[in-house]
């Protein structure tokens, strides 16, 4: 079964998060037997030599993984195979199990000549390839056991998987994958499938528990590889309850591409899957492109109720090379629901795209599908501070049915609980100072005030709704709705979208492109008979409060009010029909209802019928 973790509530643990994310951050630059033996303890271990390429017999790589199997110590098997170039070696069969719980480090960087260099994978020099053509229904490494480590090899051409790690009853943990090219020949540019026997859906590096088994793989890392060209998957984490898949991290890889991270080498199916109730898991700075299906496919198991859930992916680059040329994912750059054009099948919630670059894949940016079982298995999913633009689709599509247009009171279901996006009403670019105030409304069935509204810097797509290219920042509405906001980083004539977030982290559509038009005073300001002329507070900074002075030039109605950086509106000085004269008023930093505002910068804002200026004040206490 290809949607092959128990039904549990989205987790939005970010303390759990940075946690990993710094172990990841640790992990990359450590290398060789240093990481492993940080990873194992400091037992000592029997090390073993691959000193030729036969299939059997002393100084085989079988011979080593043997001996490595039946020693109980944490072993090392080195490589020193004779003569120029890269050497390879054609198993003829399946390579030993790896079973020993204290593990082995197998380092193909020992290899003379082999080197990392100083930005793997792209500056990996790997001179033992294994090459799985002669082996028969056989994956290229098969891990039965934690604490392993497989480092700088050519894995490729088997039939089955390049490397399995399987769940155990007593756990496959702490297996480090990296610095290898996995479905590709050792120049890292021409394309040697692993799983092209198609009878399953074999691939390049896979996380899983086989079906019907009690088995559990957590803690696994896949770090600095290439994985591309293989059938199906480049990097597959998949459950199966009563197994579970959790916590698993990969980190910094090509997925998709060659060496270079510049040319379509992509994996048949999926960059990277994530299935069967697979929960937990880190997918974070990768370079996935090129693929045939998706860039990251997340999704459950609908026939039993099986979630992949709170899975973050985050700091990717999907659907571009690594110079940010368009490489596409021929789908959705991620597919939260949906398996290609395969299988909808849902069950996906709770997870998180956070801070990735979406861009040039065939269909949507990113797009969330529920399966009709329920009206809640594909909700909670936050899609948040992501660069997304130039795809074939919506930027963020709920359902896969194009615009899903709001609708009164937000009341429907569906994917994301089809959550209304916002409206924005106006966006106005004034020079003094340079910033954009944009302003709106949102409509949904959830507390307004525990929303989140991020703004956009709009890429127009050909719909008109997004899509969100650069993130400008996120604001609140307060309780009818309202909300107002203040940017820097645009120009009259740019377009600007936003997607709300409500308080079950259910993420919106983008909503309509609106452009940026100049502010009012700026429109004026060359007409001299409608200038008021405002002058600088005294004194500002301030602490206790400060007084403005302005002149109107003509009979009118005059409203002066204060607004904080994120451009709402704290408090209304006066609102009044004035006559021509020179005035002042003063502010003692409090609201409207009294009570003292934080120190930081604040805007006043005089505005008559003809015109309005605004002038920047700084709180210090």
């Amino acid at each position: 079964m290809k949607i092959t973790s128990m039904l549990l509530q989205p987790d939005q643990d970010k303390v759990g998060f940075v946690k990993r994310t710094l172990l990841k951050t640790i992990i990359s630059f450590i290398g060789g037997f240093f990481l492993w033996s940080v990873i194992h303890g400091s037992a000592a271990a029997a090390t073993y030599t691959v000193t030729n390429t036969n299939d059997t017999g002393n100084g085989s790589l079988r011979w080593a993984m043997i001996q490595a199997n039946t020693n109980p110590g944490a072993d090392i098997i080195n490589f020193n195979l004779p003569g120029a170039g890269v050497q390879t070696i054609y198993p003829l069969s399946q390579l030993p199990v790896l079973t020993d719980t204290a593990g082995v480090f197998i380092d193909g960087l020992s290899q003379p000549g082999a080197s990392a260099g100083s930005n793997p994978p792209s500056s990996c020099t790997l001179m033992v390839e294994i090459n799985g053509a002669h082996a028969g229904p056989a994956h290229g490494f098969w891990i039965f056991s934690s604490n392993n480590t497989i480092q700088g090899l050519v894995i490729d051409s088997f039939e089955q998987h390049g490397v399995r790690i399987q769940g155990t009853p007593s756990g496959a943990y702490g297996n480090v994958i990296t610095l290898n090219f996995v479905g590709m020949d050792p120049s890292g540019t021409v394309i040697r499938r692993n799983g092209w026997n198609q009878s399953r859906y074999w691939g390049g590096i896979y996380i899983e528990v086989a079906a019907d088994t009690v088995g559990f793989a957590f803690d696994n890392i896949i770090d600095m590889n290439l994985v591309s060209g293989n059938y199906a998957e480049g990097v597959g984490i998949s459950s199966c309850p009563p197994g579970d898949v959790y916590n698993n991290q990969v980190f910094n890889n090509y997925i998709g591409t060659d060496y270079t991270g510049t040319q379509d080498c992509g994996n048949v199916h999926d960059g990277v899957y994530i299935g069967e109730g697979a929960h937990d898991n880190i997918i974070d700075g990768n370079l996935i492109s090129g693929n045939d299906f998706e860039g990251v496919c997340v999704i459950g198991y609908p026939p039993l109720g099986w979630n992949s859930y709170a899975n973050i992916i985050t700091h990717n680059t999907i659907g571009l090379d690594i110079n940010l040329t368009a490489l596409p994912n021929t789908m959705d750059g991620v597919s939260i629901g949906q398996y290609g054009n395969i299988y909808q099948g849902g069950y996906a919630s709770g997870n998180v795209i956070d801070s990735n670059t979406i861009a040039c894949n065939g269909q949507n940016g990113v797009s969330v599908w529920e399966h009709q079982n329920t009206n809640a298995n594909c909700d909670h999913n936050q899609i948040t501070m992501n660069s997304i633009y130039n795809n074939g689709g919506l930027g963020i599509d709920l359902n896969d049915d194009g615009v899903t247009v709001n609708d009164n009171g937000d009341p429907d279901t569906g994917s994301n609980e089809e959550v209304n996006f916002p409206v924005i009403n106006n966006a106005r670019y004034f020079t003094t100072p340079s910033q954009t105030v944009i302003d709106g409304t949102i409509d949904i069935d959830t507390d307004p005030t525990q929303a989140t509204i991020e703004v956009f810097k709009a890429l127009a797509d050909p719909s008109g709704y997004g899509e969100g290219q650069i993130y400008l920042g996120s604001t609140t509405a307060d309780a009818v709705g309202n909300w107002s906001i203040t940017v820097t980083g645009l120009n009259v004539g740019d377009d600007v979208t936003a997607t709300t977030t409500d308080l079950n982290f259910n993420t919106s559509e983008f909503c309509q492109n609106i452009a940026v038009v100049l502010g009012i005073d700026e429109e004026n300001s060359a007409a001299p008979p409608y200038v008021q002329t405002l002058i600088k507070s005294s004194p500002n900074p301030f602490s206790v409060k400060t007084v403005i002075r302005y002149s109107i030039p003509r009979t009118g109605r005059v409203k002066f009010s204060i607004y904080d950086i994120s451009g709402k509106r704290v408090k209304v000085l006066k609102d009044e029909v004035c006559a021509p004269s020179d005035y002042s008023v003063c502010w003692d930093g409090a609201d409207e209802h009294g009570e003292e505002l934080p120190p930081g910068i604040y805007f006043c804002r005089l505005k008559t019928a003809e015109s309005s200026i605004t002038e920047k004040l700084i709180k210090t206490e």
